[in-house]
């Protein structure tokens, strides 16, 4: 059972993943132009050492797309395979995000938002009842799909949050 985000209020439990393939590249658009009216210094600042910056989070959105495409096409082609939980905080530590260039992450994103798309608006019922674990829990291919969607949602609220010059939906 889903539950409603207690930060963001995302709910869309019951959104099948064709609906969601539609609602990401409008979600998108809105985080790459909240993204383009801020400044350098704003792109890359941390508003707490904890919280990551505007770019931090295009970067890990970025990665974020690619993940949960990559989960459905190994739950489509295996059966129930087994994923190992992904740390956040190091992989976007690693990657360096605030020395890279904020168009070219921009179309990297959008790519893999396109692909994700892509890949969910051919599931039907059965694809999206496929399953596999993510760590300890089991997941359908129809809750990943959501849960790009939440990642997305959740985290222009973070980028908006960091800059207050961040445009309104």
């Amino acid at each position: 059972m889903e539950e409603v985000c207690a930060d963001c209020g995302f709910d869309q439990s019951t959104t099948p993943p064709r609906e969601v393939a539609t609602a990401l590249p409008p979600l998108a658009l809105a985080i790459s132009d909240s993204l383009r009216i801020l400044t350098d210094d704003e792109l890359r600042r941390r508003p707490a050492s904890t919280v990551w910056s505007p770019l931090e989070y295009l970067g890990h959105l970025r990665e974020s797309m690619a993940f949960h495409r990559w989960l459905i096409e190994r739950a489509l082609t295996e059966d129930n395979p087994v994923v190992a939980m992904v740390d956040p905080d190091e992989s976007v530590a690693l990657a360096s995000y605030n020395d890279t260039e904020r168009e070219m992450l921009i179309g990297q994103f959008d790519r893999r938002i396109q692909r994700l798309g892509d890949a969910l608006i051919s599931l039907d019922s059965d694809a999206a009842g496929r399953t596999l674990a993510l760590g300890d829990r089991q997941i359908s291919v129809a809750l990943v799909a959501r849960s790009a969607w939440h990642e997305c949602h959740h985290h222009l609220g973070d980028i908006r949050r960091t800059v207050s010059r961040a445009p309104s939906p």
